[in-house]
């Protein structure tokens, strides 16, 4: 069994065990969720919002992500919904946080680096929160740890992540297509 393997499987135990009889946590501890993730955050974040991570985790499920148009979906009415994006990866960019979302970074095809950063982490802020957008922006952080994504290392991030996605894994860019999830939390 291969070390990846062996991760998820991990994440998923964690997870159906937080969330016995669960069905909602079911569904996500079958999907490719990146060791990465906070498996016992995302236990006490599908228990409090059931309805936003079911709608989630049925839109990633679908077969026709990768034939979609470019866009948003809006996937339920409290507010969760999928943007899917292409774009080629970069080599400097700059870090987001989030505090009313949670995001699911799904890689289509391609794959990138997403750089993770506690909030206490991140220096020079480049613009204030905006609310409407849930978002803010930062230019650097003090430590980091740079996270694979692509198609079997799906990417969990809650608003204690700060993160700069779409990174280049070497020297030349990726392209990339990708869907990001904005679950209501």
């Amino acid at each position: 069994m291969n070390m990846n393997k062996l991760v998820i499987m991990t994440v998923s135990s964690i997870l159906l065990a937080a969330c016995a009889g669960n069905q909602v946590a079911r569904q996500w501890a079958a999907l490719p969720i990146s060791e990465e993730t906070d498996a016992q955050q995302l236990a006490a974040s599908i228990k409090a919002n059931p309805v936003e991570w079911k709608a989630a985790a049925d839109f990633l499920s679908r077969n026709d992500l990768g034939s979609l148009p470019l866009g948003r979906y809006d996937l339920t009415p409290a507010g969760t919904y999928a943007n899917i994006q292409e774009y080629d990866t970069r080599s400097v960019g700059k870090y987001e946080a989030h505090r009313a979302y949670a995001d699911v970074q799904v890689v289509l095809s391609g794959e990138e680096y997403i750089f993770i950063a506690p909030l206490d982490a991140l220096q020079d802020r480049l613009t204030d929160f905006d609310e409407e957008k849930d978002i803010e922006f930062f230019a650097s952080a003090s430590s980091e740890r740079a996270v694979l994504a692509d198609r079997t290392h799906w990417v969990i991030l809650f608003p204690s992540d700060a993160h700069n996605p779409c990174m280049s894994r070497g020297e030349s860019p990726v392209h990339v297509r990708k869907v990001v999830v904005k679950v209501k939390l």
